[in-house]
């Protein structure tokens, strides 16, 4: 760094301040998505609210530290050129926080990616992959807090370990990511309303981890070739509150995918009566059926689509799709439903 030069003023302390205030926007979307999810999901297990209520509390002190480390480097050290290689030690401890934010997220994605996969040895090592980025940003922490400077910090000891852990927790997110929407479009079956339902899991799968493995992964490359500025921290900074905007998104979908299913439900009893309720693609497969059999030939596969991903908290196992499907067409819609309660 260049004390005094404009430039750097712009690639240190103007990164760590747009950083804060992207981070301060994204804490206020992580507080309205805490209440909605109070809101509409009262009855959830409590291991949800137990994860929700924590991912809040430290997204609200990780944005109080980086506040904090921001007034102390533009504020209280302003005029002060020779303190721009000052690490304040609140952004030390928000890296930190960040880690544990990413920890938890990863643990509640890899559960479901056990549950999807019906397979404990998919999910374990993604979990050993999220503590080891944990472990290796309390070492960056603690490195931070004990060096106080920058120009130290990029030393190879302290940056290979910083730049250890940030690669972890990309290379976590993405591998959840193509787990999750790779088995999801293995499940694809000839039932229509079920592919809907697959196929908006999908969507919400690509969309909440594919923008946080970019920013991640954008952070690491400004790490990596520009280590002399702050351009990195700044995206740092957001990288906690995406991941907890991408844990509460998750939870707070489900209502839309049990609203889906339920339309999707209701427009198929439309189309084919109660004395003929079977899905269309349903009987291709079955072939020409008889009304007095009808009775008891109810499709709802789709309700297990949504009990398979929309409650992560279950004590059931994962059921695999396609067999359970053929065998609710089998079976009555009171059984279906008793996957949703």
């Amino acid at each position: 760094m260049i004390a005094g030069d404009v430039a750097t003023v712009a690639t240190v302390y103007g990164a760590i301040l747009l950083g804060t205030c992207i981070g301060c926007g994204l804490t206020g979307i992580v507080f309205v998505q805490t209440v909605l999810y109070f809101k509409f999901y009262p009855s959830d297990c409590t291991q949800n609210k137990i994860l929700v209520l924590i991912v809040w509390a430290l997204d609200m002190m990780h944005t109080i530290l980086i506040i904090v480390s921001v007034w102390e480097s533009v504020i209280v050290n302003f005029n002060k050129p020779e303190m721009m290689d000052v690490i304040p030690r609140s952004l030390g401890l928000s890296v930190a926080i960040t880690a544990a934010v990413t920890f938890l997220v990863h643990c509640f994605f890899a559960n479901r990616v056990r549950k999807l996969t019906k397979k404990w040895y998919f999910a374990a090592p993604l979990v050993f992959l999220a503590f080891l980025r944990l472990l290796a940003a309390c070492v960056s922490t603690t490195e931070i807090l004990r060096l106080r400077h920058y120009s130290l910090f990029i030393k190879p000891f302290p940056s290979w370990v910083f730049t250890t852990g940030v690669t972890l927790s990309a290379s976590v997110e993405f591998i959840i990511t193509i787990v999750m929407v790779t088995f999801l479009g293995r499940s694809r079956t000839g039932f229509a309303t079920m592919n809907h339902i697959i196929n908006s899991l999908i969507l919400y799968t690509l969309e909440t981890g594919s923008f946080t493995c970019a920013v991640t992964i954008a952070s690491l490359i400004c790490w990596m070739v520009m280590r002399h500025n702050l351009i990195f921290l700044g995206m740092h900074f957001a990288i906690s509150k995406l991941y907890a905007n991408s844990l509460l998104a998750t939870l707070n979908t489900r209502k839309r995918l049990r609203s889906d299913h339920t339309f999707s439900s209701q427009r198929e009893a439309d189309v084919y009566p109660a004395s003929m309720n079977i899905h269309k693609s349903s009987q291709r497969i079955l072939g020409p059926f008889s009304p007095s059999k009808s009775a008891h030939l109810n499709v709802n596969v789709e309700t297990t689509v949504v009990s398979v991903i929309d409650e992560p908290c279950d004590d059931y196992d994962m059921v695999d799709i396609e067999s359970k499907g053929c065998d609710t067409a089998c079976g009555t819609e009171k059984d279906s439903k008793e996957f949703l309660h």
